[in-house]
C-alpha cells in the first residue's frame, strides 16, 4: 500500500515540472509559428484605376522587412514596395494598397485580369516558405487614361502635348471633342479624337499651340476640355474624360514709354508736354491706369492727372501738359526745378507691380519774379481846403522774406499830409493794397490850387532783395485847391 502511494506522487510531480517548462512567449523558437498575418487574400482592382486595400503584421515579436511586387505591372501597381516591422511595431496592422492600371489587356469579352501580390519577408527566420501571396482581379471597366502635359507652353513658340487612350477594348467606336477654353492663350492639333476595337489601347497624341497675345497679362492657365464620350457602346457613351490644365508662360513685359527725360516751364505761364503710351496690349477686361504726380505743385502742375488705357487705346501716346507756377519769390538766375513721377493701378498684377521708378522727368521751372514795391495812384484824385482825403495804394511784387519799411512825406505839409509816414508791408500782406491817405490842408491864404509831391523813400528790409530798394515811382504829384473863402 505504501509503494502505491509514492509511485503516484511521482507522477504527479513530474507532470507538475513538465507544465512550468512550457511557458507561453512572444519570442520566436524552433517550436513558434512564424509568419505573416494578411488580413484577406484576395484584392479586387479595375483597368479605370480602382483601388483595394489589405493589413499585414507579424505573427511573432522580431524585426522583419517585408517586399511587396506585382506579378503584372502593366496591370496594378502596390504602395507601398517594403514594410518594415520592428520588436516595436511586429503586431501592428500596416495598409497596402493595390491599385488597378490602364493597360492592353482587357479586350472585348475579358471580364477580368487576374495577377498577383507577393509579400516576400525577410530575416534571420524566414525563407521563401513564409511569402504570402493576394490574388488580385483587375476588372474590366470603361474609363479614359489621360497622361499629364508635357510642360508648359510659352508665347514665343514652344508647344507642349499630352495623350489619351482607352483602358478598355469599346464594342463601337468612341469620338470625344477637344477644345481650348482659351484660344487667345493656346490651340489644340486635334479638335477630336476617334477610338476604336482595334486601337482602342493606343495612346493618341494632342498638342496644345501656344499663342502669342502681345499682352502683358502674365502667366495663364487655361485648359484643354476633352468632352463626353459619342460612342454606341453603352460603357462609354457619355463619359467623360479629365480635362488637361495648361500654362502659357508669358513673354511680355510691362512697361510704359515717356517721350521726353526733361520740361521747361515758366512762373510766367509758359507751359510744356509728354506723352505716354503703353509698350504691350491689354486684354479685353484689364485696364492700366498712369497717374504722373508733380513732386512740387507750387512750381508746376500736370493735366490731366491721369489716364486709363484699355486694349483699344494702349498704343495711342496720350499728352499730359505741364504749367510752370508763379511761387512770386525773386530768384531770378536761380530758376527752380521739379520732378515728374509716375505709378499705375490696374487689374493685373503685372502692371500693379511695375516699377517706374526710372520714368521720372526732371523739370524746370525758369523765375519772372523781381523785387519791387509798387505805388498805385491811379484812382488818386486831388485834394482840397475843404480838408478832403484821397488815397495812394502800396503792394510788393514779390513775397518779402521780411517786413519791408517805406518811408513817406509831403514835400508841402502846408498844403497836404500823409498817413502813416512809415508804412510796414510784411510776407502776409505783400500783395494786398496797403492804403497811404493824403489829406488836403486849409492854409487860410488865398492862393489858389498849389502843387505839393507825396514822396516816397527807398524802403528797408532784412529781405536783401528790398532792402534800399527804389519804388517804382519816388513821388507822386498832387494839386490842393483853395477853397476860396480866403
Amino acid at each position: 500500500m505504501k509503494n502505491n502511494n509514492l509511485y503516484i506522487l511521482c507522477v504527479l510531480l513530474l507532470s507538475s515540472c513538465g507544465d512550468s517548462g512550457t511557458a507561453t512567449t512572444d519570442e520566436p523558437t524552433p517550436d513558434t509559428a512564424i509568419g505573416l498575418t494578411l488580413s484577406k487574400k484576395t484584392a479586387t482592382t479595375s483597368s479605370s484605376g480602382e483601388s483595394d486595400t489589405f493589413t499585414v503584421k507579424l505573427k511573432t515579436k522580431e524585426s522583419v522587412s517585408v517586399s511587396i511586387s506585382s506579378s503584372n505591372t502593366d496591370a496594378g501597381s502596390v504602395y507601398p514596395t517594403s514594410l518594415s516591422f520592428s520588436e516595436s511595431n511586429w503586431n501592428v496592422n500596416q495598409t497596402v494598397t493595390v491599385t488597378g492600371l490602364c493597360d492592353a489587356f482587357h479586350t472585348s469579352g475579358t471580364n477580368k485580369t487576374t495577377y498577383n501580390v507577393v509579400l516576400s519577408p525577410s530575416s534571420a527566420n524566414y525563407s521563401s516558405t513564409q511569402n504570402k501571396t493576394v490574388t488580385v482581379s483587375d476588372n474590366d471597366k470603361a474609363s479614359f487614361n489621360v497622361s499629364s502635359i508635357s510642360g508648359n507652353v510659352y508665347e514665343q513658340g514652344d508647344n507642349a502635348s499630352f495623350s489619351v487612350k482607352l483602358c478598355s477594348q469599346p464594342t463601337s467606336n468612341v469620338s470625344i471633342g477637344v477644345s481650348s477654353s482659351d484660344t487667345t492663350e493656346g490651340t489644340v492639333s486635334s479638335n477630336s479624337l476617334t477610338f476604336s476595337a482595334d486601337n482602342w489601347s493606343t495612346a493618341q497624341t494632342v498638342s496644345v499651340l501656344s499663342k502669342d497675345d502681345n499682352v502683358a497679362d502674365d502667366d495663364v492657365e487655361f485648359s484643354i476640355k476633352l468632352a463626353e464620350a459619342s460612342s454606341n457602346d453603352s460603357n462609354y457613351n457619355s463619359l467623360d474624360p479629365n480635362d488637361v490644365t495648361v500654362i502659357n508662360k508669358d513673354n511680355d513685359s510691362a512697361d510704359i514709354t515717356i517721350s521726353k527725360p526733361t520740361l521747361t516751364t515758366s512762373e510766367a505761364g509758359d507751359n510744356d508736354s509728354f506723352t505716354v503710351v503703353l509698350d504691350t496690349g491689354l486684354d479685353n477686361i484689364t485696364k492700366v491706369t498712369v497717374i504722373p504726380t508733380s513732386s512740387n505743385t507750387s512750381r508746376a502742375t500736370v493735366s490731366p492727372s491721369n489716364f486709363t488705357f484699355d486694349n483699344s487705346t494702349w498704343n495711342v501716346a496720350q499728352t499730359f501738359t505741364v504749367t510752370g507756377v508763379d511761387d512770386f519769390i525773386d530768384n531770378i538766375g536761380d530758376n527752380e526745378t521739379y520732378s515728374i513721377s509716375f505709378s499705375i493701378t490696374s487689374s493685373a498684377n503685372v502692371w500693379n507691380t511695375l516699377s517706374l521708378d526710372n520714368k521720372t522727368i526732371t523739370g524746370t521751372n525758369n523765375d519772372n519774379d523781381t523785387a519791387t514795391v509798387l505805388i498805385d495812384n491811379s484812382l488818386t484824385n486831388n485834394v482840397s481846403e475843404f480838408e478832403n482825403v484821397q488815397y495812394i495804394y502800396v503792394k510788393l511784387s514779390t513775397i518779402p522774406t521780411s517786413t519791408v519799411y517805406l518811408g513817406i512825406s509831403s514835400d508841402d505839409t502846408t498844403e497836404g499830409t500823409v498817413s502813416p509816414d512809415n508804412l510796414s508791408i510784411s510776407p502776409s500782406n505783400w500783395n494786398s493794397n496797403n492804403t497811404v491817405t493824403v489829406s488836403g490842408i486849409n492854409d487860410n491864404e488865398s492862393d489858389g490850387t498849389v502843387t505839393f509831391n507825396i514822396n516816397f523813400a527807398n524802403s528797408t528790409s532784412d529781405d536783401s532783395k528790398y532792402n534800399n530798394l527804389t519804388p517804382n515811382k519816388t513821388s507822386v504829384q498832387m494839386k490842393n485847391i483853395d477853397d476860396g473863402n480866403d
